[in-house]
């Protein structure tokens, strides 16, 4: 079955959008908001995004561009904003597809087919792979030459999302943003810990642990040409 997920803050118009999505055979996820929706889709993965403009926390533009770090299946855009521009920034940051709200559903539901998302057919999850080093969202975890991490699902959504951005630094402040919703504070040291995890799991199956790099005062960055190296002297 087709996994839908509609990022939108208005309860009404997500459970609509779910009751009528739900009989055209579709299985449909809510998420509500922006910091929740990025962690949704590194766990599942949906076959379509229907997202809103207007989202409370991370608005919608920028958790497109932020999932276009890592996800290509459709996006579209669902917005009571009729303004040319918004339609235009849309496609700008990656979005398939644009449609009003006030539109009937049956537009929407033509829309999704165009873009070739039906409710049978059901594909696989897309596995991101950086040589041997997999990372396999139907499992939330990671293996490398077939063998399991064995992360939480918390150390899986942080290694996935900061390998998204690889050779690029990634801060502590949007590290908490994207997975907690929350601001750093400069104390909080949990995503030191959760790294100090991986890193340790990473070394229990033949990797080396600097694949994950800090970078002082500022966070973290995954370097994976560390994986091809280490590949290369094995």
């Amino acid at each position: 079955m087709k996994e839908v997920l509609i990022i939108e803050d208005d309860q009404l118009v997500s459970l609509t959008l779910k009751s009528q999505l739900e009989r055209k055979g579709f299985a449909v996820n809510q998420v509500f908001n922006g910091s929740t929706a990025l962690r949704k889709v590194i766990n599942t993965f949906p076959d379509l995004i229907l997202l809103d403009i207007g989202l409370p926390d991370i608005n919608g533009y920028e958790v497109c561009k932020q999932l276009r770090e890592f996800y290509q299946r459709p996006i579209i855009f669902i917005t009571s904003d009729e303004d040319s521009l918004a339609e235009i920034k849309c496609f700008e940051v990656g979005a398939d597809d644009f449609v009003l709200k006030t539109a009937p559903f049956e537009v929407l539901y033509q829309r999704i087919k165009r873009l070739g998302v039906r409710p049978t057919n059901y594909q696989p999850d897309d596995i991101l792979e950086f040589g041997e080093l997999k990372f396999i969202p139907a499992s939330t975890d990671c293996f490398y030459q077939k063998k399991a991490l064995g992360l939480t699902q918390e150390e899986y959504e942080l290694f996935y999302f900061i390998a998204t951005k690889h050779n690029s630094v990634v801060s502590r402040q949007i590290i908490l943003k994207v997975l907690k919703g929350a601001d750093y504070d400069g104390i909080d040291r949990s995503i030191d810990i959760k790294v100090a995890r991986i890193r340790n799991k990473l070394k229990t199956v033949g990797l080396p642990a600097n694949i994950i790099q800090s970078v002082r005062s500022i966070g973290y960055q995954v370097c994976f040409s560390i994986v091809s190296e280490s590949e290369i002297v094995t």
